[in-house]
């Protein structure tokens, strides 16, 4: 028989302890997004990483680069062995700026520090049944100290990633700006290359 590790969750007491956070002074974000609907929605993915059913609100995920952005939407399909995007889905996604106008307050799970200080290694924070990250997704979002969000590591680039969380008044503090589709974007058509995609 294999070994295997503890799966670590978040301790019964998680909302009575202190939780570690850093005040983001400015976001300069990246989004890729269909076209049919503003890039800043709070949605309820049920295959996103740190969403949990029974959250209050829902969650803004968001990279720090197109190339982040990218691998976040198709790596899946890429890595599942997959060598084509449907032609409808690639003309309607497009990549757009997300920025906001007042400091916003994350837990930042890029740091050892703060991982360490939750209790949490990076197997649960990527493990591959979901209800374990969103398990502690859930308990970020319901903690007392109320933080606007988490920031993460993507699974596929390694680069940081933003999941906001749908407060009161956070998304009035925030405002997008649509760049391009990504037919029209040089680095998606390098990203399509790189990876051996053809649009079908």
């Amino acid at each position: 028989m294999s070994e295997s590790r503890p799966i670590r969750l978040p301790a019964a007491d998680f909302h009575l302890k202190a939780l570690p956070f850093v005040q983001l002074d400015r976001l300069d974000a990246l989004r890729i997004h269909g076209s049919s609907y503003p890039a800043i929605s709070f949605l309820r993915g049920r295959s996103s990483r740190y969403s949990h059913r029974e959250a209050p609100g829902g969650s803004l995920y968001l990279g720090e680069t197109m190339l982040t952005c990218l691998w976040e939407c198709f790596g899946d399909a890429i890595l599942d062995g997959g060598s084509a995007i449907s032609g409808a889905i690639w003309q309607s996604r497009k990549l757009s700026r997300i920025v906001s106008t007042s400091p916003l307050k994350i837990c930042d799970l890029t740091h050892l520090n703060t991982r360490t200080s939750l209790g949490v290694d990076l197997s649960a924070l990527k493990h591959t049944s979901l209800e374990v990250p969103q398990a502690w997704g859930l308990a970020i979002y319901n903690h007392p100290e109320t933080v606007d969000g988490l920031r993460f590591t993507s699974r596929f680039t390694g680069g940081p990633c933003l999941a906001l969380f749908e407060r009161p008044g956070l998304a009035d503090s925030l405002s997008e700006t649509a760049l391009a589709s990504l037919p029209d974007l040089d680095e998606a058509a390098e990203f399509l290359e790189a990876s051996q995609l053809v649009i079908v």
